[in-house]
């Protein structure tokens, strides 16, 4: 037998239907226990595909005589089991009993009450058709009634193969709908997670238009319930109203104190046909609520949590100038937070004295230590935040780390840095956020400028370690421009109030700064906390221009900069105040050029996000910056793809496209089909180098090509390589492709696309976006890590993921990029000597490009499809690159956020 979670009075067992959410199911089996319901648990993949046979399976193992199914996120209610299980008892005709659901979503202290469907109209008549008819107008799914076991186990048996879950669901409602007869009860069965449609309403109709297909199919074969032209139109409108929909608001209730229940705040339009409104259901929900909030369990719930945990986790943190009173203050704030967090109420507690609310907060901590899901500070570790906390903390230094760095600095005096903070706000409570956090790392040589709205706390001087000045949001920048001249520090760093330092990322930067003695800015890696207080890590792919223009707000702040080049420039611009770093750096640039900016790969601020205003002002900052080097460009504004620059190069330079045939006449065929139909450039030539043992030129396959494409015999066994250096050596263009007869064409406009970056003097090579077959991203750049590993960032990737992933939307710098699509001028190819006949020698090309003192860029406007995936076939292609390029492997945190085993203290040992 199934071992239940307890063996009831009841004669209904539950059945909860999951995607693998251990937190679910635990939450699920704890609520039906205290209630008294026999439940069980059924693992649901998305496509579902033995679901009939392994749910047939367990219901032969149970043994009560009805069963209900539910998600694992729902609760069902026990009192409704009792009426239902009663009301079958008395109709033995019956096959189910159903009521009705209600539709909840969590949030902070806060859940919203969803209508689901709306109330079910009398039978005219009852048949199978009629009911369908009945349960499409009311929107209601049939797959929720309390079923009997033996009508459940026929319906099953007939179910068509091949459903994925939701369509399982509705072909099952189909079928016990088609059993017998239903009861409707005038109750509220199931209180069920509302959830939002995950597809498009495009992708969602043609989902349902083919389930209608099968689903009539399927009635013929079997059942003949709609198999003419009324059955279809019931068909339809029964599967389009009963498959997961939208469904209206209708109340919310909100948790704001821990003696009070929850207030309930209604929309203006409700359903009093439904039986929603009545004192014992509100009392259940009140008891499911603090559940809920107390033992969080689906990801939009923890997601909405996310930040409201970060949030206390450091208001709960203390510091030594912390007193009783300044800790009970930040206790409260936690509290004010989230009232559902055990730490919280047991840390305000301790700093509590009067009676009252001792007990009023010992009443509250009894009702939370009840449910076993309530460590809330564990549930902060699975977040996306939580693991960045923990990574932050691996790069910290311990103590005696701490102290070995502070002892090198004494040792080895660092120049001094002016930490600048802008508070406009007037906001003490962030600015003591933004003093603490230096003060924690230890250092002493600093300067600490603030430019305070308000009337300064003390009175102070420019001589002072800590130096107020009083401000406006009008006159900030002339002020901290003034300053700039008085200051005897080396260095600036801009930081707004509330902004933290790292301690580990701001040692590392005190004990290496002296090692670039060129430098006139360094940028670090950092975090953004979003406006609901979420952590956001921005590994920044170095001290990257072309992502410094299009990304401004990723890119553009917390730059440390020389003290002098900024009075050499003149200060910071009075006019382009929403853009001031941005403005800065690129003038720098302009003045000094790329070898001036560095990069840091460690983290060393926490941070809001950019302004609003931040990329309309870059959008002026950017244009005066292209003007000013020359080009004639235009830059758009493409939202999260960031801004985008059309340089606008003067010519239409030929282009020669080269490939080497590589064994597969069909793939080849493809490839040049896709390169001649759809590329819009209009100067090209193709160049196709073939091993003399493999290809005969003379062939008539080969003869179908002439006019088109230029045929290159090589050498009986001849490398891709070799071919490839044979195409370049007869081309007549002044950029080169070289294209992997794997790829084919996707976007018209791929040859301009590489163009755009390639025509400028700076630039090298230029890598393409490569998807593969299945629609996920194959390729944005190789990036070389420690180790050494050649990485390939973002690679798998689903296609609606890179659309929202700020690097894959913007033109960037690579250590190399892929040798399946780039261009190259061909100047550039003759210097660096051609491909090497090795593993990994389109890396090898772009390291000695690179060498050459040249970029290596990557563009997104340039997009191909690949049939395998680049890189794939050579496993030592790391190895093998760094035996001629070990310096290049020195990255240490890859791009794309995923963990990597480089100790991320490994900079200590290097210290003297």
């Amino acid at each position: 037998m199934i071992e239940t979670a307890i063996g009831s009075r009841n004669d209904v067992t539950v059945v909860l239907l999951g995607q693998d959410q251990a937190d679910n199911l635990a939450r699920a089996q704890h609520y039906h226990r205290q209630a008294g319901v026999p439940c069980t648990g059924l693992a649901v993949q998305p496509e579902a595909g033995d679901l009939s046979q392994r749910l047939a399976h367990l219901l032969d193992q149970l043994t009560t005589p009805f069963v209900m199914l539910a998600a694992d996120a729902d609760f069902v209610l026990a009192s409704a089991l009792d009426n239902a299980a009663a009301c079958l008892g008395e109709q033995a005709q019956a096959v189910a009993a159903q009521g009705y659901a209600l539709g909840y979503a969590p949030g902070n202290g806060l859940v919203a009450y969803h209508r689901v469907g709306s109330a079910f109209a009398p039978l005219a008549q009852d048949n199978a058709r009629a009911r369908l008819a009945q349960y499409a107008e009311a929107g209601q799914q049939a797959w929720r009634a309390v079923v009997r076991v033996a009508n459940l186990k026929a319906a099953l048996a007939t179910l068509p193969e091949g459903l994925d879950a939701s369509a399982w669901r509705i072909g099952l409602s189909f079928a016990l709908l088609a059993q017998g007869a239903f009861v409707q009860l005038p109750q509220v069965d199931v209180v069920l997670e509302h959830g939002v449609a995950s597809d498009s309403p495009v992708a969602r109709d043609e989902r349902l238009t083919q389930l209608v297909r099968t689903l009539r199919q399927w009635d013929g074969e079997q059942l003949a319930v709609c198999d003419d032209e009324a059955g279809f139109a019931v068909l339809n409108a029964f599967v389009r109203n009963t498959s997961d929909a939208e469904a209206p608001l209708i109340f919310s209730s909100r948790w704001s104190s821990v003696i009070d229940d929850p207030e309930r705040e209604f929309e203006p339009r409700q359903d009093v046909r439904l039986p929603y409104y009545n004192g014992e259901l509100f009392a259940q929900l009140t008891a499911l609520e603090f559940l809920c909030h107390a033992w969080p369990t689906s990801r939009q719930h923890v997601h909405a949590l996310e930040g409201v945990w970060v949030r206390q986790r450091e208001l709960l943190q203390e510091h030594p100038n912390d007193t009783t009173e300044s800790l009970q203050h930040r206790y409260w704030q936690a509290l004010a937070l989230g009232l559902f967090s055990a730490d919280v109420g047991r840390r305000l507690l301790s700093t509590l004295s009067d009676d009252a609310r001792v007990r009023e907060m010992n009443d509250w901590l009894g009702r939370l230590e009840q449910v076993p899901g309530s460590d809330l500070a564990q549930r902060l570790q699975g977040t996306v935040s939580g693991q960045l906390i923990e990574a932050i903390a691996a790069a910290t230094p311990d103590e005696v780390g701490r102290r070995r760095v502070l002892a090198h600095l004494a040792k080895h005096p660092a120049t001094q840095i002016a930490f600048v903070v802008l508070d406009l706000e007037n906001d003490d409570a962030s600015l003591q956020a933004t003093f603490d956090s230096l003060l924690a790392s230890g250092l002493r040589n600093f300067k600490l400028l603030v430019l305070k709205a308000g009337k300064p706390p003390a009175i102070t001087t420019a001589r002072d370690t800590l130096h107020f000045i009083q401000v406006s949001e009008s006159n900030w920048v002339t002020h901290l421009n003034q300053a700039l001249r008085q200051l005897p520090s080396d260095w600036l760093l801009l930081l707004e109030a509330g902004d933290v330092l790292l301690s580990g990322g701001l040692l590392r930067l005190c004990a290496e700064i002296s090692e670039a003695p060129g430098c006139l800015a360094i940028a670090a890696n950092e975090v953004h906390r979003d406006a609901d207080g979420r952590l956001l890590d921005v590994v920044r792919p170095g001290a990257d221009l072309d992502l410094l223009r299009s990304q401004p707000g990723l890119m553009s702040r917390h730059w440390l900069v020389r003290r002098e080049a900024v009075v050499e420039l003149g200060g910071y611009s009075e006019t382009h105040r929403n853009a001031l770093e941005l403005d800065l750096l690129l003038r720098l640039v302009e003045a000094h050029g790329l070898a001036s900016l560095a990069h840091m790969d460690d983290l060393l601020v926490i941070g809001r996000q950019a302004s609003p205003a931040l990329p309309l002002a870059a959008q002026t900052v950017l244009g005066r910056h292209l003007t000013q080097l020359g080009y004639r460009s235009q830059v758009s504004d493409q939202g999260t793809s960031g801004l985008v620059v059309d340089f606008r190069h003067d010519g239409t330079p030929l282009v020669s496209i080269l490939l080497a045939y590589e064994g597969d006449v069909a793939q080849l065929q493809a490839c040049l089909t896709s390169v001649l139909q759809r590329t819009r450039y209009p100067r090209y030539e193709v160049l196709l180098a073939c091993a003399s043992d493999q290809f005969d030129i003379e062939s008539d396959a080969a003869k179908a090509l002439a006019g088109r494409v230029r045929l290159l015999a090589g050498e009986a066994g001849a490398s891709r390589e070799a071919l490839l250096n044979l195409a370049a050596s007869q081309a007549r263009g002044e950029y080169l492709v070289l294209l992997s007869a794997r790829c084919n064409v996707i976007t018209p406009a791929w040859i301009e696309g590489l163009l755009n970056e390639a025509q400028r003097p700076e630039v090298g090579v230029v890598g393409a976006r490569l998807f593969a077959t299945d629609g996920t991203l194959a390729h944005a750049g190789y990036q070389l890590l420690a180790g050494p590993q050649v990485l390939q960032p973002w690679e798998g990737l689903p296609a609606e993921q890179v659309a929202r992933q700020r690097w894959l939307s913007s033109v960037r710098s690579c250590a190399a990029v892929s040798g399946d699509c780039l261009m190259v001028r061909k100047s550039v190819f003759e210097h660096c000597a051609g491909l090497q006949a090795q593993p990994g020698a389109d890396i090898d090309l772009c390291l000695g490009v690179r060498d050459a003192g040249l970029m290596v860029v990557w563009t997104p406007r340039s997009q191909l499809l690949v049939h395998s995936r680049p890189g794939a076939e050579h496993a030592n292609t790391g190895a093998a690159v760094a035996a001629r390029w070990p310096a290049a492997f020195s990255d240490q945190m890859p791009f794309d956020g995923r963990a990597f085993s480089a100790d991320r203290l490994a900079w200590l040992g290097q210290l003297a």
